[in-house]
């Protein structure tokens, strides 16, 4: 609960705080759905690589720049463009946070 509490805490210092933990959230939980679902579906039999295309089309546009790097292994470029998300996520949120509140519009009453 204590989690929770500083997290609702910390969200409720911006403006649209609220809002934006409402987009960022769902959007962090699809990245790491994708990721599961690619590295689960990846190393079945059969699988020709085909279902990195979720993960591609998840994290895009940083990853259609990422598209041009060579990058050495399967795994790294999981983890890279799974990294690629969670920055998109972190972006969106410093753009939709709004500013951060001052003291006297926080709930405590103003001097004077």
């Amino acid at each position: 609960m204590r989690p929770l509490r500083a997290l609702t805490r910390y969200v409720s210092r911006y403006e649209r705080g609220t809002f934006a933990a409402l987009i960022v959230g769902p959007y962090v939980l699809i990245v790491i759905a994708a990721t599961v679902y690619v590295e689960i579906a990846t190393r079945q039999p059969g699988s020709q690589g085909l279902e990195a295309l979720v993960l591609f089309a998840v994290t895009s546009p940083t990853s259609e720049l990422l598209m041009f790097l060579p990058l050495p292994d399967p795994l790294v470029s999981l983890l890279i463009f799974t990294a690629a998300g969670l920055f998109q996520a972190w972006l969106l949120w410093l753009i939709a946070r709004g500013r951060r509140k001052n003291k006297a519009s926080a709930g405590s009453p103003a001097p004077g």
